[in-house]
């Protein structure tokens, strides 16, 4: 049985995404690739790929699944699927290994930990693609969002039943992150002592959409409220309401500072508001503490700051939250 297996999930990419990826694999410097197998996950049919030669020229890619399109959290979980290996680690097909000594950290890391661990974890590089070229920032802390430079012992998952929301089209990784911290503990997690994996900005992806973040925004606040119910079905304690109280927040600074919103007109979007958030959490912007509001506030404006979203003809926040119906 294989150390490690390599779960990637390719969507309507360009060879030219992944191509450095494999390139990387191929370079890797000290690895007994009996220790790792590569799994590669077709999500729909797709001319990009000559999956064939792809077998041939990267020997190390053992398993390509075959998949009617189902998005990149059913992808993962079919790769999750059919790994038997010890650990698994997923990988995005535009991202790649940072050095050629990456993979063999890794494993280094993996046989220490031995069944002392269910999560290993490093700091990841990340390279943004500019007008100006390229440039690199390195996230310097432990980050519960991204799922790339992190390694999950198999039979933790399977154990816990942890797996990715196939309804969530936008940050799956942070609800996958966040099931998986509820049910390990701090001394089961673990750092790599070196950088292994580099995260690479495609401005096509679901984590940098444009033109509106309406959809996004719903996404999040269906995600905090999956997480609000798996907390409760394992007897934990989330705070739902703030979570309700912010997405609020966000949709009155996306909604009221800028045109387009995602395909929708903002009369749709405020009934989706009434129905997905207002009904499920009727008292959320009362039931928190004022002192609790005013730091949402304080956040969310920053971040439309940000995004430059801010006009000065806007409605009050407690105008606009009373005429959608969230005070009453």
């Amino acid at each position: 049985m294989a150390l490690l297996d390599i779960i990637i999930t390719h969507y309507n990419e360009p060879w030219s995404d992944g191509k450095k990826l494999f390139d990387m694999l191929k370079m890797q410097r000290g690895v007994n690739w009996n220790d790792v197998r590569v799994i590669l996950v077709q999500d729909g049919d797709d001319d990009q790929l000559d999956l064939e030669r792809i077998m041939r020229v990267y020997p190390f890619v053992k398993t390509v699944l075959h998949l009617i399109h189902g998005g990149v959290s059913a992808a993962r979980n079919n790769g999750l699927e059919v790994a038997d290996a010890d650990w698994v680690m997923f990988c995005d097909y535009d991202d790649t290994f940072y050095t050629v000594d990456s993979l063999y950290r890794i494993l280094e890391s993996i046989r220490e930990a031995g069944d002392r661990a269910d999560l290993l974890w490093s700091d990841i590089w990340i390279e943004m693609v500019t007008p100006e070229g390229k440039w690199i920032k390195r996230k310097k802390e432990w980050n519960t969002v991204f799922i790339h430079g992190k390694v999950y012992r198999r039979q933790f998952l399977m154990d816990h039943d942890i797996r990715y929301d196939t309804e969530l089209c936008y940050s799956e990784d942070a609800m996958f992150n966040a099931l998986v911290a509820m049910e390990t503990t701090v001394n089961r997690v673990a750092k790599m002592p070196e950088i292994v994996y580099m995260w690479c900005f495609r401005r096509g992806s679901a984590s940098n959409y444009k033109g509106g973040d309406a959809k996004r925004n719903l996404s999040l606040y269906r995600k905090r409220v999956k997480l609000s119910e798996a907390y409760e079905e394992r007897g934990r304690t989330y705070d739902a309401k703030c979570a309700a109280m912010r997405t609020l927040l966000d949709y009155y600074w996306e909604l009221n500072g800028q045109d387009e919103c995602a395909g929708h007109t903002k009369e749709e979007w405020v009934q989706l508001l009434q129905k997905e958030v207002i009904r499920r959490w009727p008292g959320a912007v009362m039931d928190i503490s004022a002192a609790d509001r005013a730091e949402l506030y304080r956040v969310t404006k920053e971040e439309a700051e940000a995004k430059k979203l801010v006009r000065e003809k806007m409605p009050g926040v407690e105008e606009w939250l009373a005429t959608i119906g969230a005070i009453v």
